[in-house]
């Protein structure tokens, strides 16, 4: 295929894989804040905080079981692509999965063992045999996770939507039948590892289908290359098992109550729904594959820097007014959309809407770094700050309580992402792109100051979602006269949507 060609395919399965990814997950997110109201309505505070205790633990059990697989193949496999390698495709993804399986079930073998100290640590040693339960599904969530990262490195977005809104139906369908019904934590894991069970199958088959092992030509890996950056990227991830907030429920759990578990876990989940209707959350896995594979044929850091900017300000015009709103309206939104009995958590909630904003910027700045394979970096200033985090955590919490694990966690995020700026900064361009950041900013600040003065208002279900829409109405209207994108950046938005509706060429 000559050049233009390649260039304009690749652009074109971008442009259809995001676009398959931002109905799909608008789609998912509804059915997913749903799937939080029945958790939050018909389980008690306490059971609701050691229910995503166990879930927040799959990130652990993730990261210790991982040996890099999910990173090798979100970074090599567009390159397989790249090149039409099917078979090395075939032989990698069954390989890492093998790998995946046998790591996370000796982790949660391990964590089963030693159940007894480490729940007694935490105050909920009564809890074990839900853990068993929890383990059993463990297993095929983190397959499940690593499968979906190889359709997005692959561009198989708009093959996979499907199965995925399905599995989010059933989970809704299921909470709300099963708890209604009046089931509890045990219930509630042994839904949540049923539904990924399902998944797993769903996602493997068509894979399996397009992608069959063949014996009698197994291809040669890039083993070096391949183990050579999973083994840095498993070192950087493991900072995630201190840095996560998981670990923030691990320290609520064994100094403060299980009151405070919930209040924190529910502000956590509530904050996580709203990120991901954030670009790089919502299209980040298209976005990747796609700098991956532009980058592979051209070499440009150029574009590579100009992508970044992109990247951060294209986040910035949706991240920041929702973080102005939940600072100025998340009392109304959990009182008349969820349950008053987590308003505690209000104040909680406003706080780790900025330290998830702050976080975001990892997102482009890892990009720039895993295009270039420069990863040892990432692993130091990750370990480093997660045991800040873990320290402060610790030392905080016992004198200002939950207040003290948000500042914890929004301080350490600060503080590496301004590390790898710096870092990186040394050998590759990283720009902003400060008018349209800036007018952000102002509109944003408009829309606050309406919810503000208007959250008084707020006394019912309906009043909350009119304000909402009315806030939102006011920020887009505020961004049409004072628009922080000029007309060739909006006519290339239209051109992503126009590409998206022709099929990529054979």
């Amino acid at each position: 295929m000559p050049p233009d060609a390649q260039k304009q395919d690749l652009e074109r399965s971008f442009a259809r894989g995001g676009t398959a990814l931002v109905i799909s997950r608008v789609v998912n997110q509804f059915v997913g804040l749903g799937v939080v109201w029945a958790q939050a309505n018909y389980l008690s505070v306490w059971a609701y905080g050691i229910f995503e205790l166990f879930i927040g633990t799959i990130v652990i059990i993730n990261t210790l079981g991982n040996l890099g697989v999910a990173d090798i193949a979100k970074r090599f496999l567009p390159e397989f692509a790249e090149e039409n390698r099917d078979d090395i495709i075939a032989v990698t993804v069954r390989f890492l999965l093998i790998i995946r399986f046998l790591m996370c079930a000796l982790v949660l073998l391990l964590g089963f063992i030693f159940y007894d100290k480490v729940g007694s640590f935490l105050n909920i040693e009564e809890y074990r045999d839900a853990f068993g339960l929890f383990a059993i599904g463990a297993l095929f969530t983190s397959e499940t996770f690593l499968m979906t990262y190889c359709y997005s490195a692959l561009f198989k977005q708009v093959r996979y939507v499907k199965i995925f809104t399905a599995y989010n139906i059933f989970r809704l369908i299921a909470f709300f039948v099963v708890l209604r019904s009046g089931g509890g934590l045990a219930e509630a894991i042994a839904i949540d590892g049923l539904s990924h069970l399902l998944l797993f199958l769903g996602l493997y088959g068509p894979f399996a289908h397009e992608y069959p092992f063949k014996r009698t030509a197994i291809p040669e890996l890039p083993g070096k290359r391949m183990s050579k950056y999973g083994f840095f990227m498993y070192l950087n991830n493991l900072g995630n098992i201190l840095f996560n907030t998981t670990a923030d429920k691990y320290v609520i759990s064994a100094m403060l109550d299980k009151a405070a578990l919930g209040y924190y876990s529910f502000a956590v989940r509530l904050g996580y729904a709203a990120l991901q209707w954030m670009p790089h959350n919502l299209i980040g896995s298209v976005i990747e594959p796609f700098i991956y594979r532009n980058y592979f044929r051209e070499n440009k850091d150029e574009a590579l820097a100009e992508k970044f900017a992109k990247i951060i300000t294209l986040d910035a015009f949706f991240l920041v007014p929702t973080t102005v709103f939940f600072l100025t309206f998340a009392s109304p939104v959990i009182e008349f959309i969820f349950d008053s009995k987590y308003l505690p958590a209000s104040g909680i909630l406003g706080g780790l809407a900025v330290v998830f904003a702050v976080s975001s910027l990892r997102f482009p700045l890892s990009i720039v770094a895993t295009a270039k394979e420069r990863v040892k970096m990432l692993f130091v200033t990750q370990t480093v700050f997660a045991i800040y985090n873990l320290v402060a955590d610790i030392v905080l919490a016992k004198y200002i309580g939950l207040w003290g694990i948000v500042i914890a966690t929004g301080t350490a995020s600060l503080f590496l992402v301004i590390s790898l700026w710096i870092w990186i900064s040394r050998f590759a361009e990283l720009r902003l792109e400060i008018v349209p950041l800036a007018k952000i900013g102002a509109n944003a600040f408009l829309m606050g100051l309406f919810f503000w003065f208007a959250k008084g208002a707020a006394n019912s279900l309906l009043t909350v979602i009119g304000l909402f829409l009315a806030g939102g109405l006011l920020y887009l209207i505020l961004s049409y006269f004072n628009p922080p994108y000029d007309r060739e950046t909006l006519k290339k938005i239209w051109q992503f949507f126009k590409e998206s509706r022709k099929e990529p060429i054979e």
